[in-house]
């Protein structure tokens, strides 16, 4: 792949409105670092509560440089407000949380991390399952739910992407290094179930490389019959990825179908997830998928007796419509599809590119045109946000909501670079 508690209340950036052709971006937060005790580097997109927060995880920054934990709310005056809610210590409470917080009906936040919890793995740690609850006076608990044991050979063995909840609020995830196939960055689908006696891990299915390899920044789909979609970024037949499903069929036993090997002539690492529609087609990313690897879009539709039907979206063509989809596209109310690029962008003083918003339109017969209708970078210093790894989340009203890895306007310093957190609507 090419891609690279205490609480603190921290005033954000000065909102940063961007108009295009096609909608606007307005950056609500730009973090600070870890000098200031705020986040850097989120790789996810925040989530939004039945209020209207937003909360979200950062890679790295806090006040342990082990990343965050944030919630952003909208002030009186339309502004928007971010308070630490957790910094990660690196230790038992686990470090790195790559992928974001889901939120539950009382308003408690479930998460992983890659590294940190059992330290026996060669000082490393292995990662964890956390959640992290209200406790009055504005500060917040975390309580680690499950320590991963890490790989056979030692490191991390903790969630990369988001987790999952079903109808019955257990939770659902996928790991790259706690595998037992011994191959190291295999991976594996869990569950955790919430019992009378604590939560229990059971495994839904371990990769053993042909299968399937490093499923990493795409959360777990249900549909509406139970059945779990996922992805991975490497293995199966074509060595670059698999699309894949889960059925249960009682007594805790699941049946694995790779619905898709991705090609090294079609490209692949489609490790960022799937979006699944009202009539069960599901919807993704190649970040090295198309004739120039730039990456494409994808939708696979059920065809019966177990087969289904590929069709490609997209093609990326680095500029000016980006390059490096990372995660799955999101829909908009009138079933057009929004999504991020890593890349490519119609900036050129953008260093190592830049990223787009793009947007799929369905043009009928199984066609699609695309336009990009966002550039990132388009204020001087990339105060707007750049390089976004996360992809989009939509709200009741229609707006999206993401992150970027780099960039941000900070008031009155030098920029941090560390990164944004975005509303865009079309």
């Amino acid at each position: 792949m090419r891609l690279i508690s205490s609480t603190a209340l921290l005033t954000a950036a000065a909102l940063v409105p961007i108009t295009a052709a096609a909608g606007t971006q307005t950056v609500l937060h730009s973090f600070l670092g870890e000098g200031a005790g705020d986040g850097d580097t989120p790789y996810a997109a925040p989530v939004m509560d039945a209020h209207g927060n937003l909360y979200g995880t950062t890679l790295y920054g806090g006040l342990y440089g082990a990343g965050i934990a944030y919630r952003l709310h909208r002030t009186s005056g339309g502004s928007w407000r971010e308070t630490v809610l957790w910094s990660f210590g690196g230790s038992g409470d686990g470090s790195d949380p790559e992928g974001g917080v889901i939120v539950d009906k009382k308003g408690n936040l479930y998460g992983g991390t890659r590294f940190g919890g059992n330290q026996n793995c060669d000082g490393i740690g292995c990662g964890v399952v956390y959640e992290l609850s209200p406790a009055g006076g504005g500060t917040w608990n975390e309580t680690v739910l499950y320590q991963f044991p890490g790989m056979v050979h030692g490191g991390e063995g903790g969630p990369v992407a988001s987790l999952t909840f079903d109808g019955k609020g257990n939770l659902y995830g996928t790991t790259t290094g706690d595998d037992t196939c011994g191959g190291g960055y295999d991976g594996t689908v869990f569950e955790l179930k919430h019992t009378s006696t604590g939560w229990k891990k059971h495994e839904l299915h371990d990769f053993c490389g042909s299968d399937g390899q490093a499923p990493a920044y795409g959360a777990l789909v249900f549909d509406t019959t139970g059945n779990l979609y996922g992805t991975t970024g490497f293995g199966g037949a074509g060595g670059v990825g698999v699309v894949f499903e889960l059925s249960p069929l009682g007594r805790g036993q699941w049946a694995f179908t790779a619905i898709h090997d991705f090609t090294q002539e079609e490209g692949g690492v489609a490790d960022g997830g799937l979006t699944i529609d009202s009539t069960g087609n599901l919807y993704g990313a190649e970040a090295d998928g198309g004739p120039n690897i730039d990456g494409a879009i994808y939708e696979f539709s059920p065809a019966g007796g177990g087969q289904w039907t590929e069709n490609i979206l997209h093609t990326f063509n680095g500029s000016p419509d980006g390059l490096l989809p990372f995660q799955n596209p999101e829909f908009d109310s009138g079933g057009n599809l929004f999504g991020t690029t890593y890349g490519g962008g119609n900036i050129g003083s953008c260093y190592d590119d830049c990223g787009t918003i793009y947007q799929l339109t369905p043009q009928g017969g199984g066609r699609w045109s695309e336009s990009v209708v966002y550039n990132f970078a388009s204020l001087g210093g990339g105060a707007d946000g750049y390089q976004p790894v996360a992809g989009l989340v939509r709200d009741a009203v229609g707006n999206f909501y993401g992150a970027t890895t780099k960039g941000g306007a900070v008031q009155g310093k030098r920029p941090c670079d560390c990164g944004a957190v975005f509303e865009f609507t079309p």
